[in-house]
């Protein structure tokens, strides 16, 4: 129905999905990139992210597919646009907020389903008619379960909305998306984001240094929530969504009751992260003092107090009596008594995840200690099988991460436990095999920065670029390497910084190309480009002064070589800096066509060797020229005439008589046989007459007044669009007049002329016919502004 947004990888349009009379965005993949597998995989990988979100806030998929080359998605259509316009005005903190914990709320969803998505910012916040906000645009979201489409190290995303961790290229989780809904929020309370700086790096940069933004005085009640979602510490954010949405529930409730707005909650702890205590506790102290104690009784008479002394002191003799009776039986049992504390300690050790410690205080090393004393000892033995099993569950996360150091670290913590050996063996096979290839990657990342200490950055196998690119495939998440990378493309931008300060543009074009095809998002990409497009612009400037002079030379005849300055070193030497330089092109072409005009006076002449140079000279200038053959095949028939006539003299230029030469050529230039047949031409027979009597009048009258029989002849041709016969009298002009004023203006006319029948036959689907009239137009002047768009319709009808 109409065209809703574009971006360099798809158009979004508003649709009618007839089968059910709703309206959709239908979001349709470039052509262009349609012969990418890497971008229609990308492009349906969206789909399929969106697909398994099925959240009140995440925007809707309809329906997913492929017509001819064509992917589509067919989404929920959102009417109510994006979420912050484009005025930069701060938008209620109530709408705000209500928009965060809505956003927070999807992004919980999706982050317990392994997705990130990378890219939040308010283009992607869209609202619905009932006011409600949706999330949208997953094109570079991340799904834990599917394959990646961009590496470790990439930095993708929006550099005003990207966390610290994304602005380095680090791999990111969940944490991410909170940092740029943070980024967000405080653009709707504002109206504009917290950093703003003159590139991406720099912005980039802010993210990862410059303090936490600071909200106006009216808004500080919304400072401790941005605080946390704005940390620089993935750490000290919001690990979930929902800590987001309940952060956000507690403010308005405090803002709405008017008390003074609380820190937010704290952190949410995983259980492994918990403080080892290692002191006891006795208790809440003020629980102690609150208790009451017991009134004491006041006893009766002295009498009843002494019997209560004769009584205590019965009892401890008695006491005292059977400690020593049965001090063995009691000593054997006071060790039981602290191995139940130790077994206690050990189960706590257990239960907060300290499975193992230097200090004895772990669950490994408590339960050992009760076997030490207790061989038999069950709960131990059940203690040990459980800490084993967690030992190895995290050594297999490590192994997962592709950290060896600590896999080998509770590997051996692992040892002597009750274990399964087949699974110890397993986990050390591939711990084996981690260190293998870390070993591998250590060396190749050891050779890589060799190959960049000794400048050897790019070019064969043994390049630094190829070196880290190598260690990359082995390991998509390895820092270093991505950071090696990183450096040795940004040594290579500051060679094509180099190289524009000398004036070598092609060079530096390749350095900055081989940047960009290595690592698109380099943040050092933008500014080399500037640089370059500006080089280039002083060159063109440049250039356009030159080429003044050649031309100012080339209409003074200052052709070529030895002539000292000419117009031909000066095309060619723009040439050498721009191949694809039209007018320098065109000026070398009028060069080889001037040659060939002098070439026509030296056959005319007979001078034959001097021609054939000439021509010899344009053919290599503009091989292309039609002229060259036909002033070639010229020369020929003249001098085979020539050969004849001396060997025949039926009529020779000695005994015919002036008259008769003169009414021949009278008749050749009334014919319109200007320059040709060779011999037999108006042109050749008035040179004729001249070469006999320089200063016959008539003879010098009729040859000056060849121009203007040519127009009057080029005239009637144009007239009956006889467009061919026109192209013939324009090319006899070049030949006998080559600098009348009048040429140039006609060679631009029958051009126009030409385009037209080209877009006529076009018209008409004669694709053949329209080539060649195009070739015609663009032969007789190249700088005509509607070449452009027949040579597009000609590309398009052959299909290219």
């Amino acid at each position: 129905m109409r065209t809703l947004g574009r971006g360099g990888m798809a158009t979004v349009y508003l649709a009618e999905q007839q089968s059910v009379q709703r309206e959709v965005a239908l979001k349709v993949m470039s052509p262009l990139l349609a012969s990418d597998e890497q971008f229609g995989e990308r492009f349906l990988r969206e789909a399929r992210i969106i697909a398994k979100l099925s959240h009140p806030h995440v925007v809707q998929v309809h329906d997913v597919g492929m017509v001819g080359n064509q992917h589509y998605i067919a989404m929920e259509y959102v009417p109510g646009g994006p979420v912050m316009d484009r005025s930069g005005t701060p938008r209620p903190p109530a709408f705000a907020l209500r928009v965060a914990s809505q956003i927070a709320s999807a992004l919980d969803y999706a982050g317990e389903r392994g997705i990130v998505h990378r890219d939040i910012k308010p283009d992607n916040i869209l609202l619905r008619e009932d006011g409600n906000a949706v999330l949208t645009d997953f094109g570079i979201a991340h799904a834990s379960d599917a394959s990646r489409m961009t590496r470790t190290g990439t930095i993708v995303g929006t550099p005003h909305y990207m966390s610290p961790e994304q602005a380095r290229g680090q791999k990111l989780d969940a944490r991410a998306d909170l940092y740029s809904l943070g980024v967000v929020l405080y653009e709707l309370l504002v109206g504009r984001v917290p950093y703003q700086a003159a590139d991406s790096l720099a912005i980039g940069i802010m993210h990862i240094t410059s303090p936490l933004p600071r909200l106006p005085d009216g808004l500080a009640a919304y400072q401790p929530l941005l605080d946390r979602m704005l940390a620089k510490d993935p750490a000290q954010r919001f690990q979930r969504g929902h800590a987001v949405v309940a952060a956000i529930q507690q403010l308005q409730q405090e803002v709405m009751e008017g008390r003074p707005t609380v820190a937010v909650p704290q952190i949410e702890v995983a259980p492994d992260a918990v403080a080892t205590q290692d002191e006891p506790t006795l208790g809440r102290i003020d629980e102690v003092l609150r208790t009451p104690s017991r009134p004491r009784r006041a006893i009766a008479t002295s009498g009843r107090r002494w019997r209560g002394v004769l009584v205590l002191l019965v009892l401890v003799l008695l006491a005292g009596s059977l400690l020593y009776a049965f001090q063995d039986s009691l000593r054997q049992r006071l060790p039981q008594t602290r191995m139940n504390a130790m077994l206690f300690e050990a189960a706590q050790a257990l239960e907060q995840g300290h499975l193992s410690r230097a200090d004895g205080q772990g669950a490994r090393e408590l339960y050992l200690a009760v076997l030490a004393q207790d061989p038999d000892s069950q709960t131990a033995r059940q203690g040990l099988m459980e800490v084993g099993r967690r030992l190895l569950q995290r050594a297999r996360e490590a192994l997962a991460q592709g950290d060896p150091a600590p896999t080998q670290a509770l590997l051996a913590q692992a040892e002597g436990l009750v274990l399964p050996s087949a699974d110890l063996a397993e986990l050390q096979r591939q711990l084996h095999a981690l260190q293998g290839q870390e070993d591998t990657l250590l060396e190749l990342i050891g050779q890589a920065r060799e190959a960049a200490a000794a400048g050897q950055l790019d070019g064969g196998g043994d390049s630094a670029i190829a070196l880290y690119r190598q260690a990359l495939a082995a390991d998509p998440g390895n820092a270093v390497a991505a950071a090696g990378l990183r450096e040795v493309l940004s040594q290579l931008l500051a060679q094509a910084h180099r190289a524009l300060e000398l004036d070598n543009i092609e060079l530096a074009a390749q350095r900055i190309e081989r940047v960009a095809a290595v690592d698109p998002a380099h943040l050092g990409l933008p500014e080399a480009h500037a640089a370059l497009a500006q080089a280039r612009q002083l060159r063109a400037s440049h250039a356009d002064t030159r080429l003044e002079e050649a031309d100012a030379l080339l209409a003074r005849g200052q052709l070529r070589p030895p002539q000292q300055p000419n117009a031909l070193d000066i095309y060619q030497a723009v040439l050498a800096q721009d191949p694809n330089h039209a007018r320098a092109r065109e000026g070398v072409r009028a060069v080889a066509s001037a040659l060939l005009a002098q070439a026509g006076r030296r056959i005319d002449d007979y001078h034959f060797e001097d021609a054939g140079e000439l021509i010899a000279a344009a053919r290599t200038l503009a091989p292309e020229l039609m002229a060259v053959a036909a002033t070639a095949q010229r020369m020929e028939d003249v001098r085979e005439r020539r050969t004849q006539m001396l060997a025949s003299r039926p009529v020779t230029e000695t005994d015919a008589s002036l008259e008769t030469l003169l009414q021949r050529a009278d008749t050749a230039a009334a014919a319109g046989n200007f320059l040709v047949p060779p011999g037999e031409s108006a042109y050749d027979l008035y040179r004729a007459v001249l070469r006999q009597q320089p200063d016959h009048a008539q003879a010098r009258a009729g040859l000056a007044g060849l121009p203007d029989r040519i127009l009057v002849r080029f005239e009637a041709a144009m007239t009956g669009n006889r467009l061919g016969a026109a192209r013939d009298a324009l090319e006899a002009m070049g030949v006998i007049a080559p600098t009348d004023s009048r040429l140039l203006p006609a060679r631009q006319r029958l051009a126009r002329s030409w385009l037209a029948y080209a877009s006529e036959r076009l018209g008409a689907g004669e694709i053949a016919r329209a080539a060649d009239a195009f070739d015609q137009a663009r032969e007789l002047d190249p700088s005509n502004t509607d070449l452009p768009a027949i040579q597009a319709r000609l590309e398009h009808a052959r299909g290219g």
